[in-house]
Parts: C-alpha cells; structure tokens; sequence
C-alpha cells in the first residue's frame, strides 16, 4: 500500500503558534476515581501476594546464608 505524500507539510511557525497557545491553557485538574467492589477486592489480593511472596524471597535468602 502507497502512502499519499504530504502537500503542505506545518512550517515550523505553525508548530511554535501551536506550542504557544498550549502552553497558556491552564490543566484541567485530574481526580482519583474511587475503586468499589470486585476491583478493590483485587487489589488487596495483589497486595497480600506481594507480601507473601517478599517473605518467601525473605525465607529463601535467610535459609541460602547457612
């Protein structure tokens, strides 16, 4: 498949125009969203496996010193 060639390609004061006008918007604010039911159920299961599994390597270093 050919790729069409580009006609007018952006000047690069097209591009700064660009830059300058995002950079006067002020961000919009970013919220956490809350986390219920089955996926906060999830998480705590991830959390429980990762400490499992910490002690495990914990063990395993501990017995591999002797």
């Amino acid at each position: 498949m050919k790729r069409k060639p580009i006609s007018n390609p952006p000047s690069g004061a097209d591009f700064l125009a660009f830059m300058q006008e995002e950079a006067r918007q002020e961000p919009c604010e970013i919220t956490r969203a809350p986390i219920k039911g089955w996926i906060q159920f999830a998480f705590w299961g991830l959390r429980i496996y990762i400490v499992v599994m910490l002690l495990m390597v914990a063990i395993g270093f501990v017995r591999g010193m002797n």
